[in-house]
């Protein structure tokens, strides 16, 4: 079989790989953090610490979700307003957090999470006509 420049190669590009990483980056970079937590959770000490860091943060989040809010946002609108080697090495530092202090990228897991049930619930209850906007 002569192989033809004509034939389509199966895989993909280098091209398409660099458009995929660019236009996703930040998923791509909380899954690797979420993956790497995960895997040196154990080791060091113990998934029970993690689930314990993720409950915790959760339920301080579902309490006070307005300062969490503005914390995260805080946080995020900080890092991604640097220049480009700035966000390289805050991202550096959270891998070194995610390997040796996994349960705190959990507790911060759990504050977003906690924060993002609240904010569900919240429009919910208005959508069904339950308003207690007071808690908001």
């Amino acid at each position: 079989m002569a192989n033809n420049s004509d034939e389509k190669k199966d895989g993909l590009s280098v091209q398409q790989i660099e458009n995929f990483g660019k236009k996703y980056r930040i998923e791509i970079f909380f899954s690797l953090l979420l993956i790497i937590a995960s895997c040196f959770s154990g080791p060091f000490y113990g998934t029970a610490w993690s689930v314990y860091a993720a409950g915790l943060g959760g339920a301080i989040a579902v309490w006070i979700p307005k300062q969490i809010g503005r914390m995260t946002l805080a946080i995020a609108h900080f890092c991604l307003k640097q220049q480009k080697v700035t966000r390289i090495v805050i991202a550096s530092i959270a891998i070194v957090f995610a390997i040796f202090i996994p349960p705190l990228v959990f507790l911060f897991l759990g504050f977003v999470g906690g924060r993002s049930l609240h904010r569900h619930v919240t429009d919910c209850k208005k959508t069904c006509g339950h308003d207690d906007s007071h808690h908001e």
